[in-house]
């Protein structure tokens, strides 16, 4: 399988203030609002590139925030534009962001990830919460999770641990096993053992065989 191009998806990109004209939204309405977001130096999110992008280009996103009713804002940049890339927040960080009554059951699913040889991450609302400190949580709010599974071994023990957690009801857990390679797949949708799973990458969405899906990607540990 080729390399993705640019950032994986959920990776966190910041925008060189010299190129911040240069970032697009796909609705010119909401240009505005990505202009104050970029000067206030936040992040994007990097995602599924759409068709006929150009290969110079970098597909993003934004959520604003709960004042601004929560709209996601697809961005293109181009690749020039990009200061750094982060991986998506770890669990851990995040924690102090989560309302008061989800932090020690979260604790205690990072701590036992932890303990399993696996770090968590977030995406969604509870990360943009943490990065900007503005409000996207409410009480039905999931926490999405992109869990490590490249390799056999972790994909072993993370599908053990989020079956263990996957009824927690406060607060309800979602999110994707990272399959290496650019790909990712609904952990709750592997959890139930389908014949095909959706997977997800960063140019692609397909239906795949569940075998095939979980197959250890070209250079990945067996």
């Amino acid at each position: 399988m080729a390399a993705e191009r640019g950032p994986g998806r959920h990776a966190l990109v910041w925008i060189r203030p010299g190129w911040r004209a240069a970032v697009r939204a796909a609705d010119p309405a909401r240009a505005d609002d990505v202009g104050r977001w970029l000067a206030l130096d936040r992040p994007a999110v990097a995602r599924r590139r759409d068709p006929g992008m150009s290969g110079g280009e970098v597909a993003l996103g934004i959520a604003l925030p709960a004042g601004q009713g929560r709209a996601r804002v697809a961005l293109a940049a181009p690749a020039g534009a990009v200061a750094r890339v982060a991986p998506p927040v770890p669990l851990a960080e995040a924690l102090a962001s989560a309302p008061p009554g989800w932090r020690a059951p979260l604790a205690a699913l990072a701590g036992e990830a932890r303990r399993a040889g696996l770090l968590l991450r977030v995406y969604g609302s509870l990360a943009w919460e943490h990065l900007t400190g503005e409000p996207y949580l409410h009480d039905g709010s999931d926490v999405d999770l992109i869990v490590p599974g490249a390799t056999d071994g972790e994909r072993v023990r993370a599908l053990a641990l989020l079956g263990a957690w996957a009824a927690h009801a406060c607060p309800r857990l979602d999110g994707e096993l990272d399959l290496g390679a650019g790909r990712g797949v609904a952990w709750r949708e592997l959890l139930a053992r389908p014949p095909r799973v959706l997977v997800k990458a960063g140019g692609s969405v397909t239906l795949e065989p569940l075998a095939a899906a979980l197959r250890a990607p070209p250079g990945g540990a067996p």
